[in-house]
């Protein structure tokens, strides 16, 4: 049932507030006994049927324990998220109800705006009629203000209820999970992180921006990643809005092979993804465009990492000069797509927004140089030939890090793949604004005269110089 506007003034930010804490208490209790369930489940020195039977429903009450722990966490999550919103709400009906007032109208329990103003009198002159009729009109747009503000605070105010209420039916029907976390603290961040994404989830389905099922894919992965990185939700609804987001969209990425690294170990996985052979390059560019997106950031500059330029911030407007860019350079997913893959060559999507690769035969081979060369919007790292050059290419991203061709064989290195690709990706920019022919043209003459600009520009430190 919807909410009324005298429900919405009755809510209480305190009390719910109360109940998020109590929640977390309980739940910090369950954690607080991680320790006695890992050594009940050692059992030492007991051997036999009867020992395994033990550890095997020890190991179910655990699995049960982390269960219930992110149950409760993402209910506490649901719960704090509520209490803030409430808080937010309340100051606006007490504003509302403040506005009606001062204009002699009253809001009635069902939202509808009641004029108490007690009848004018007849005016005496022309100059009071005048005057009584600017006042009506006033007021008519007070009660046309007050209507549209009443009927935003009673839309948010069951959008609210209605994100809270998912949460718990969730956990109700044991839909939260623990994301196969090994710990009741990995369990409790699980759940917290299921109900951060119903929250973004019923935003976006709020502003009309998405319909249909509850999400899957790699548009869960999208919000999930976005909620783990701390990206605002109206930056995930301007980008949803100004680049017209479907589910449909994500599914080019629901087809490929995703390949995770988390290189740093903070359990926020950045995304790759292996390309077909058979891709066409207008696809190439929409997966290279999505993985932009679902990764909801990269790892350039975090955690105090040194680096030639500062992060750029995710969002719209990246993601739109990530898209000129794609434009500029399409005769890299046109023709050179196709060309590494016939080649013997492969390739992936990046976090940052472009195109990486390695392999080849010596055709191939002479487009990668030194530690990897790009063109257009696609940067080959300089390993020729490799027994699987997809399986290398797993080993690349998985590592997070460079790697290079020696004497000795195929070795990691210790450059940052982050700063890596950042450094390439601005060689992208520079294909982008030179044209094809005006890079090459730059390159030559940076060949004859010595210099050094096309590096300087991209980030020396960055590129391992």
């Amino acid at each position: 049932m919807a909410a009324s506007y005298d429900d919405v003034r009755r809510w209480d930010a305190q009390a719910i507030d109360r109940s998020a804490t109590n929640l977390r208490g309980r739940k910090n209790q369950l954690i607080g006994l991680q320790d006695e369930l890992d050594d009940a489940r050692r059992l030492p020195n007991w051997h036999g049927l009867a020992a395994e039977t033990a550890r095997t429903s020890l190991e179910a009450t655990r699995n049960n324990a982390e269960i219930l722990v992110a149950e409760l966490a993402a209910v506490e999550r649901a719960l704090q998220n509520a209490a803030d919103d409430v808080e937010v709400l309340k100051t606006r009906v007490a504003n509302n109800d403040s506005l009606a007032n001062t204009y002699q109208f009253r809001i009635a329990p069902d939202g509808a705006i009641v004029d108490v103003r007690p009848p004018d009198p007849p005016p005496t002159s022309r100059f009071e009629a005048e005057e009584l009729r600017e006042i009506r009109r006033h007021r008519e747009n007070i009660r046309r203000q007050l209507e549209r503000e009443t009927h935003e605070i009673l839309t948010t105010a069951n959008n609210i209820d209605a994100t809270l209420a998912r949460v718990m039916q969730l956990a109700l029907d044991r839909k939260i999970t623990d994301h196969d976390a090994t710990t009741l603290d990995g369990a409790s961040r699980g759940g917290d992180l299921d109900a951060q994404v119903v929250y973004l989830e019923q935003a976006l389905r709020d502003a009309g921006l998405l319909t249909g099922p509850p999400v899957t894919g790699a548009y869960r992965r999208w919000l999930e990643n976005a909620a783990l990185r701390g990206v605002p939700v109206e930056t995930i609804m301007k980008i949803a809005s100004e680049h017209h987001l479907t589910p449909e969209d994500f599914k080019i990425l629901d087809g490929l092979e995703e390949i995770r690294e988390d290189q740093d170990g903070d359990g926020i996985f950045k995304s790759f993804y292996l390309l077909p052979t058979g891709i066409s390059g207008e696809d190439a560019a929409k997966a290279v465009r999505m993985t932009y997106i679902v990764n909801a950031g990269t790892d350039y500059g975090a955690n105090g990492q040194p680096t030639d330029f500062p992060p750029t911030p995710y969002g719209s407007e990246e993601l739109s000069r990530i898209i000129a860019r794609q434009q500029a350079n399409s005769w890299s997913y046109n023709s050179d797509v196709w060309f590494v893959h016939t080649n013997g060559g492969r390739l992936v999507t990046t976090p940052n927004g472009m195109l990486m690769g390695l392999g080849g035969n010596f055709i191939q081979d002479l487009y990668s140089q030194r530690g990897g060369t790009t063109y257009g919007d696609i940067f080959m790292l300089n390993i020729d030939d490799p027994p699987d050059a997809a399986e290398q290419l797993r080993e690349v991203v998985r590592s997070g890090y460079a790697w290079y061709e020696t004497d000795q064989g195929i070795k990691r290195g210790t450059l940052d793949l982050d700063r890596l690709l950042h450094h390439e990706e601005r060689h992208s920019q520079q294909w982008a604004r030179e044209g094809y022919a005006g890079r090459i043209a730059s390159y030559a003459w940076e060949w004859i005269t010595g210099g050094n600009q096309t590096e300087e520009d991209a980030g020396l430190s960055d590129g391992g110089y």
